[in-house]
C-alpha cells in the first residue's frame, strides 16, 4: 500500500481519486473525486457549474458506449487483439454539461451527451439519458420529468437573477434571502430600482 502511494506521489501512477483533466468543476460544487468519472476524455469532457450538490456514488459515464453495429459487443480489439486502446474502441454521445445549483441524488448515473439545466434535481439512482430542463425534478430509469420546482415565470426570473454568479461577498451579505420562498426571492431581487 505504501509503495502504491509513493508511485502516485512520484507521478508514476495516476491517482484514482484525482479529478480528470477533462472535467471542469465550478466553485463550491461538492463530493466529486476521480471515481465519479468513467473515461472522461477530450472527446467526452464534463463541465459542472457552480454550487452543485452531488451525492455519494454519482457516476458520469463519459466515453463508455460499446459499438452495437459491429459483430461483437465484447471489446476484442482492446482486450484480446490489442489493436485499439479503450478510447479508440468505446464511443461517446458527446460532453456532459451540468448547469448551476444542480442537485444529484445518491448513485445516479449521467450518460454522455446529456445537458442538465440550472436548478434541476435528479432523484437518487436515476439514469439520466436525455437532457433535463432548468428547474425540473426528474427520476427513474430512464429519468423522466416528475415536476418543475417553480412556475415558468419564477424559473425565468431565477435565470435572470443568476445568483450563482454573485461574488462571495454579495452571497454573504444576502444570506438571509436564501431562506425565502423562491417567489419572494425573485420579488426581492427583480424589483424595479427605487427612484
Amino acid at each position: 500500500m505504501a509503495f502504491k502511494k509513493l508511485r502516485i506521489l512520484l507521478g508514476l501512477k495516476a491517482d484514482p481519486n484525482a479529478i480528470p483533466a477533462h472535467a471542469r468543476i465550478g466553485r463550491h460544487s461538492k463530493s466529486l473525486d476521480g471515481h465519479s468519472f468513467f473515461n472522461c476524455t477530450e472527446q467526452s469532457p464534463v463541465e459542472i457549474g457552480s454550487f452543485c450538490a452531488i451525492a455519494p456514488g454519482v457516476r458520469f459515464f463519459c466515453q463508455a458506449n460499446h459499438p452495437t453495429d459491429t459483430a461483437a459487443n465484447y471489446a476484442l480489439q482492446h482486450q484480446l487483439f490489442k489493436t485499439r486502446s479503450t478510447f479508440e474502441y468505446l464511443r461517446t454521445n458527446g460532453p456532459i454539461k451540468l448547469g448551476h445549483d444542480v442537485w444529484i441524488g445518491t448513485d445516479a448515473i449521467v450518460l454522455s451527451g446529456v445537458t442538465i439545466g440550472d436548478g434541476a434535481v435528479i432523484a437518487a439512482r436515476s439514469v439520466v439519458a436525455r437532457d433535463v430542463p432548468p428547474y425540473a425534478i426528474v427520476g427513474g430509469n430512464p429519468a423522466r420529468i416528475i415536476k418543475y420546482r417553480f412556475p415558468d415565470r419564477t424559473i425565468a426570473a431565477m435565470q435572470k437573477i443568476r445568483w450563482w454568479d454573485w461574488p462571495t461577498e454579495r452571497l454573504m451579505r444576502e444570506k438571509a434571502a436564501f431562506d425565502l420562498p423562491a417567489e419572494q426571492f425573485v420579488a426581492r431581487f427583480l424589483a424595479p430600482p427605487s427612484p
